[in-house]
Parts: structure tokens; C-alpha cells; sequence
């Protein structure tokens, strides 16, 4: 049997400076880790608060290659590419972080929180058969068919907007209607669709504001910003929950299921009924927001660069064969290409982070357990130490490299907690930049692209306008 446990106040007192001692001998040894104190400090989770990736590249000048922050969690960034690929890479020993717990309160214990091995082994295996190469060939005639119809109306939006026309717009609601038929199925009303999109949108922004506040304020306290919160998570778990009953109820099963009705029809001690909504959520935010974000930037980068629009365009026009696996690699190079550039130069999560279960030593340092360490993905493709003219929009970088094998290159991580959707999203970015520029010539309305804000993902500030022409 186990020691009983005296709660009378000595024993209190007793661990309360256990407590006491156990978080300062952990700030003692983070402590000799370069990084900000007093008012520059202060300065900067202000800064990370108000533009989050102007903070990481002022950290990473102040500091080169680790930094250490003690509020609000106790954390590690990281910025050398070889000591990220080494943490990635151990099994077992790393979780996702606390800062990608402030998304628990949205996406559940889907994938991307879920910390329990035991339960995100099994998520992982069942979402893994659910996006594999033949799941991806079956929905890429769904991404095409949307994708075509998206584009075709557009002509007469361009024409009302006078030839300027916000693309995210435009993007955004092509992205959601793949997300919504591939992931939700055929039952998602318009009206569905419009709370969901709201939902995404303000949970996201409220993750953030928890992210790099001093004092974040708990999600039970009813501030007008919570109670907004709590409406949309509520309409977003409802709205998904209503399709689950459907499909469980339905007798007929549809030619081309959506992930949400092959899932429903797990037994329940495989997928339960809120394992399955808290999948489907994380699904449809990881995968809607930040692929509608990353072609944005595709198309301003392409918008931009017109030899290499035009390059893609001859490709598209003199190539017959049809984008509807990962081989389009082989088959499009071109397009390929301009996508992985993209998603360097504008990394649709610029930071992710994990926690240690165990003591570490990373980059000579040693790292207590349970240290938040971030890996600042949006740095490490802009490091000028591993990138030729690091700045520069130049998809002829990637002739002839495996980006799988690049230390420097992590825009879907690595190891066991990569992103499990990483094919489905190249090919559906493939699918949605290809119609775009068969069907126009885009140009920029100013001289450059619109500044890049981090709310989990990467988005432009105020929307992408882009000039377009039909071809």
C-alpha cells in the first residue's frame, strides 16, 4: 500500500517549498541560456505579443542560436536547423508544447494537442489510412472540380471589383468548400459554412492572444472576448457533432464518403464519439486555414514574379497529365517547385513547439523536463547561413534537392509528430494554384506583398489584392 499523505499545515508548508525550490533550481539552470532580462524582457513579450515574428528574428539577433524566456512558461527557442532535426527525430521523448496547448480548448485531444501517446498512436493510424495516396487520387477529382468552378466565377467578381480583387477572399472559400465536402461530407449547409469559417477565424486569434500574454486571462472568466469565444467553439462542436449523428444514422452510404463518414463508422472503443469530433475539428483547422494561407502567398509570390507564373502556365498548358498525387513532382516540376519555395519563404505555421519529458542537453545546454522549446520554422527558411540570398522568391533552389532530406527545411516538421497531412495538402495547393493561373494572369497592385501577421498561421495582412487578367 501507499504512504499516506498528512495534509495537516506542516505537510503543506513541506510541499509548498518543495514546489518553491523545484522552480528555481529550474530558472537557476535555464538561466545561464542567453536571453532578455529586466526591461528588454519586457520589451520584447510585448513585441512578441503585438508581431510575433519580428520578435523571433529580434531574439535571434540579440541572442544567435538559443534563447530563454521564463514567462509565462518556462522557454527554449531554438534557431540552429541540425539541433531541431535531432529533437524531432527522438522518439518518446518529446510531447507538443504548452503554447500548443492554449489550442486544446478548441481542437480537443485531436492530433495536433493530443499528448497522450497511447490514445494519438491510434488517432494517428486511423487518420493516417484516411489520407493515404488512393484516399488523396479519389479526392483530388473533388479538389478539381471545385477548383474549377471557384475559378470560373471569379471573372465576373474581377470585373465588379475593377480588375483588383482581394484572392484571399476568394482562396478562403475555396479552401473551405474542399475542406467541407472532403472532410464534412455533403450535409454542410451555407449557413454551416459560415460559422465554421467565423469559428476557425476567432479561435485562432484568441490562441494567439493566450500564447504571449503576460497574464493570460482563463477562458471561465466571462469577458466579452470569452463569451464571443465560447459561442463559436460551441457552434463549431455542435455543427460537427449534428454530422456525426447524421452519417451514424444514415443507411445508405455515398460513392465518395467524406473522411467524417468513413471515421463515423468506427466502433466506438476504437474512435468514440468525441475522439472523432475532436479529429474532425483538427482536421478542418489545420487543414483549411493554413493551406487557404500558404496559396495566397503562392499566388502573390507568382504575382510578383511573372517568369515564373508564365513558366508554370506553359507547363500546365503543354503537360496533359492530371495533378492527383504527389508524383505531380515529377510531372509538374515547375509548379512543385514554386510551391515549396512559397511555403519557405512564407511558412504557413512559422513556429511550432515541443516539451521535454525527460532532462536534455540541446546545443550544450542542459534542459530541465518539461521545458516549452520552440522551433521557429519562419527563421530557420530565412537563416542566410543555409539559404543563398535567403529573401529572394527562387524555386530553381530546389532543382535536383530532396527537400525531405534538408535539415533547414521543416514547413510540416519531422519525425513522429509531422504533419500527417503533408501529401493532401501539396497536392490540394497543386490543384488550387493550377486552375488559378490556367485561367489568369496576375499581377501586384503595389510594389510588393502585404506584410505577413502570425495568428497560429501565417496570413497577409488585410487580404492579398491582386490584378488579374483572363488568360
Amino acid at each position: 500500500m501507499g504512504r499516506k499523505i498528512n495534509l495537516g499545515g506542516s505537510s503543506i508548508k513541506a510541499y509548498c517549498y518543495k514546489i518553491y525550490f523545484q522552480f528555481f533550481s529550474i530558472i537557476s539552470i535555464l538561466r545561464k541560456i542567453p536571453g532578455p532580462s529586466g526591461l528588454e524582457f519586457v520589451e520584447l513579450m510585448f513585441l512578441f505579443r503585438n508581431n510575433s515574428l519580428r520578435a523571433l528574428e529580434e531574439t535571434q539577433k540579440r541572442f544567435k542560436d538559443i534563447a530563454y524566456y521564463p514567462w509565462p512558461i518556462n522557454t527554449v527557442i531554438i534557431y540552429d536547423p541540425k539541433i531541431v532535426k535531432e529533437l524531432l527525430l527522438k522518439r518518446g521523448r518529446f510531447v507538443k508544447g504548452f503554447q500548443t496547448d492554449k489550442l486544446k480548448k478548441v481542437m480537443g485531444e485531436g492530433l495536433v494537442t493530443n499528448n497522450d501517446f497511447k490514445s494519438w498512436e491510434v488517432s494517428r493510424d486511423i487518420v493516417t489510412r484516411e489520407l493515404n495516396a488512393k484516399a488523396i487520387k479519389g479526392f483530388s477529382k473533388l479538389m478539381h472540380e471545385l477548383s474549377r468552378k471557384h475559378t470560373h466565377s471569379w471573372s465576373r467578381l474581377i470585373e465588379n471589383d475593377e480588375d483588383t480583387s482581394n484572392f484571399s477572399v476568394f482562396i478562403q472559400k475555396l479552401s473551405f468548400d474542399i475542406a467541407g465536402h472532403a472532410l464534412l461530407g455533403s450535409d454542410l449547409t451555407e449557413e454551416d459554412a459560415e460559422e465554421v469559417d467565423a469559428a476557425v477565424e476567432y479561435c485562432a486569434y484568441m490562441a494567439h492572444l493566450h500564447m504571449f500574454s503576460f497574464l493570460p486571462i482563463p477562458y471561465w472568466i466571462p469577458t466579452k472576448a470569452n463569451r464571443v469565444f465560447h459561442r463559436h467553439n460551441k457552434n463549431l462542436s455542435r455543427i460537427v457533432y449534428r454530422l456525426i449523428n447524421s452519417e451514424q444514422a444514415r443507411v445508405s452510404k455515398s460513392d465518395t464518403p467524406s473522411i467524417l463518414q468513413r471515421m463515423a463508422t468506427l466502433p466506438d472503443h476504437i474512435l468514440s464519439k468525441k475522439m472523432l469530433k475532436d479529429e474532425i475539428i483538427t482536421m478542418i483547422i489545420a487543414g483549411y486555414e493554413t493551406t487557404a494561407n500558404s496559396v495566397c502567398w503562392i499566388l502573390g509570390l507568382l504575382a510578383k514574379h511573372s517568369e515564373v507564373q508564365q513558366r508554370i502556365r506553359d507547363e500546365l498548358n503543354s503537360n496533359p497529365d492530371i495533378i492527383e498525387s504527389i508524383s505531380f513532382r515529377k510531372s509538374h516540376p515547375e509548379l512543385y517547385r514554386a510551391i515549396l519555395e512559397g511555403i519557405r519563404l512564407y511558412t504557413t505555421v512559422p513556429m511550432s513547439s515541443r516539451r521535454n519529458l525527460f532532462i536534455e542537453n540541446i546545443g550544450g545546454y542542459k534542459i530541465p523536463k518539461n521545458t516549452s522549446i520552440v522551433i521557429p520554422a519562419w527563421n530557420i527558411h530565412r537563416d542566410e547561413r543555409y539559404w543563398d540570398s535567403p529573401l529572394d522568391y527562387r524555386p530553381e533552389r530546389f532543382i535536383d534537392l530532396d527537400s525531405k532530406t534538408l535539415d533547414h527545411f521543416v514547413p510540416f516538421s519531422k519525425g513522429e509528430r509531422s504533419c500527417v497531412g503533408m501529401n493532401f495538402s501539396m497536392v490540394e495547393m497543386a490543384i488550387m494554384v493550377s486552375h488559378t493561373i490556367k485561367h489568369y494572369k496576375l499581377s501586384l497592385t503595389g510594389t510588393d506583398l502585404p506584410e505577413a501577421v502570425s495568428q497560429v498561421s501565417l496570413r497577409p495582412k488585410d487580404g492579398m489584392w491582386l490584378k488579374a487578367e483572363l488568360v
